[in-house]
C-alpha cells in the first residue's frame, strides 16, 4: 500500500507540475470576476430584487454571498467543468504515448492496471481539487459583493421548488453539493480516460468527451414529448444529482440511485479503457 502511495503522490506531482493543468483554475478565476461585475451593477441588483422578492421575500436577507456563490457554481460548473475534466482525463495516458514516455514506464515492474489506477485516481483528484476551488473562490466573490452572513437562496430550473437555508447551514449544504461534483464528473473522466487509452492524440480524446457531453446536453433539453421516454438514459440528465443535495430535505434514495449510475457509467468507461491498454501493442 506504501509502494502504491508513492506512485500516486508522484503522477500527481507530475500531474500538478504541468502549465497546461491550471488552465481550468485561471478560466473559472476569471469567470466568477465576471459575475461579479454584473451581479454589482445597479441593474442587475434591481432585478434580482425583484426576483427574490416574488420567491422568497427578503432580498437584503437572501441575496447573500452564499446565494452569489451558489449561482456562479450553478451556471459555470456544469458546462466548463466538462471542457477541463476532459482536458486532464484525455491527457494523462494518451500524452504518454504522444511524448514516447509509455515504454519507458512500463519498463518498472508495475502492471498495467495499477498504472491506469493510479492515472485515474489522479484524475479525480484533480477534479474534487479544481471543484473545491471554484468553491472556495465562488464563495470569496460573493461575501466581496455581498458580505459576510445572510441566508441562501437556492434555485435553477430543475428544482421543483426553492429551498432557503440560514449561513451556516447553507454554507454546510454549499460545499456538501460542491464536493458532489466529484461524483457528477465520474462520466465525463471515464469517457476521456477511454479514449485516451486508444491509439489518439490527447486534443482529440478532449474534444470527443466535449462533444459526446454537449451532444448529450442538447437532446436530452429537446422539449418534445418524443424525447421524454429516452430522457432518463441521458448522463447529463443524471449529472443534476448534485443539484439534490441542495433540496430542502435531501431525497436520499433518489441521489443514490442517480449516484449508482453515475459510478457505473464511470467506471464503465474505465473498464473498456483497460481492456483495450492491455491489448496495446506500445513496443511500436
Amino acid at each position: 500500500m506504501s509502494l502504491f502511495l508513492r506512485q500516486l503522490g508522484w503522477e500527481l506531482f507530475r500531474l500538478f507540475a504541468r502549465r497546461r493543468t491550471y488552465i481550468g483554475f485561471g478560466i473559472f478565476l476569471l469567470v466568477e470576476v465576471l459575475f461579479y461585475y454584473v451581479w454589482t451593477r445597479e441593474k442587475a441588483e434591481a432585478q434580482m430584487e425583484q426576483f427574490i422578492g416574488n420567491v422568497a421575500g427578503g432580498f437584503d436577507e437572501y441575496f447573500s454571498g452564499l446565494t452569489l456563490a451558489f449561482l456562479i457554481v450553478a451556471f459555470t460548473m456544469l458546462l466548463l467543468g466538462v471542457v477541463f475534466v476532459a482536458l486532464i482525463a484525455g491527457d494523462i495516458l494518451a500524452k504518454e504515448t504522444e511524448d514516447g514516455n509509455l515504454r519507458l514506464i512500463l519498463v518498472r515492474p508495475i502492471s498495467r492496471l495499477r498504472l491506469l489506477v493510479i492515472k485515474f485516481l489522479s484524475c479525480q483528484i484533480y477534479t474534487t481539487v479544481l471543484f473545491l476551488f471554484v468553491g472556495v473562490t465562488a464563495l470569496a466573490v460573493g461575501c466581496l459583493g455581498r458580505g459576510w452572513g445572510g441566508g441562501m437562496l437556492v434555485w435553477t430550473p430543475e428544482l421543483p421548488k426553492v429551498s432557503l437555508f440560514g449561513w451556516w447551514e447553507g454554507m454546510g449544504r454549499y460545499f456538501f453539493a460542491v464536493l458532489g461534483f466529484s461524483l457528477v464528473y465520474l462520466p465525463v473522466t471515464g469517457i476521456a480516460f477511454m479514449l485516451g487509452c486508444f491509439r489518439i492524440k490527447p486534443a482529440a480524446a478532449t474534444i470527443v468527451t466535449v462533444a459526446i457531453i454537449v451532444a448529450d446536453r442538447v437532446l436530452s433539453a429537446i422539449p418534445l414529448p418524443a424525447f421524454d421516454p429516452y430522457r432518463e438514459y441521458f448522463i447529463t440528465s443524471r449529472m443534476d444529482a448534485w443539484l439534490l443535495l441542495l433540496y430542502q430535505d435531501i431525497p436520499w434514495a433518489r441521489f443514490w440511485e442517480q449516484s449508482g449510475w453515475l459510478l457505473g457509467i464511470g467506471l464503465t468507461g474505465f473498464v473498456i479503457g483497460w481492456l483495450v491498454f492491455e491489448r496495446r501493442d506500445v513496443k511500436s
